[in-house]
């Protein structure tokens, strides 16, 4: 019987040892490079290609256009050690279709991008939906310039 009452007392001394165990020492720059999400800008490579492919309302195919854009990232990316690409939405319909839909137009251009012969573990890539836009407008031209890609290399 006294070995039931020490238990709740074992079992919250052994919750506490352990919490002094954890470790708050990761740094953002390992997070960053496991994840492949945030990156350190100093790190950025400067090209003077475009950096964002644009999509027609709720599509994430790849029109003529895009694929001439991003045949020349297949040379500049034997220079990178990791491709970025982000996939936006303009602000029409929900946030959870937008993250999707910003997902699959970022896979699109992945696919791509593989084919064209880049690395597939060099890419990575993360949707914002509508959460990021680059024009705060509410009219087709703010729309056309939501709906994109965008690709950094790094």
């Amino acid at each position: 019987m006294k070995f039931l009452k020490s238990v709740p007392i074992i079992f919250l001394l052994f919750l506490i040892s352990c919490s002094t165990q954890v470790s708050d020492s990761v740094s953002e720059t390992i997070y960053t490079e496991v994840e492949g999400i945030n990156f350190d800008e100093k790190d950025k490579i400067d090209t003077s290609l475009e950096d964002k492919v644009f999509f027609d309302f709720d599509k994430s195919t790849l029109n003529n256009d895009t694929k001439k854009i991003l045949s020349q990232y297949v040379s500049e990316s034997k220079k990178a050690n990791i491709i970025r690409l982000e996939g936006h939405c303009d602000e029409r319909g929900t946030r959870e279709y937008n993250l999707a839909l910003g997902e699959k137009r970022a896979i699109e251009v992945k696919n791509y991008l593989i084919i064209q012969g880049v690395s597939s573990s060099k890419i990575k890539i993360i949707s914002y939906g509508e959460e990021k836009p680059i024009s705060f407008g509410s009219t087709e031209s703010d729309w056309k310039q939501n709906r994109r890609v965008e690709i950094t290399l790094f």
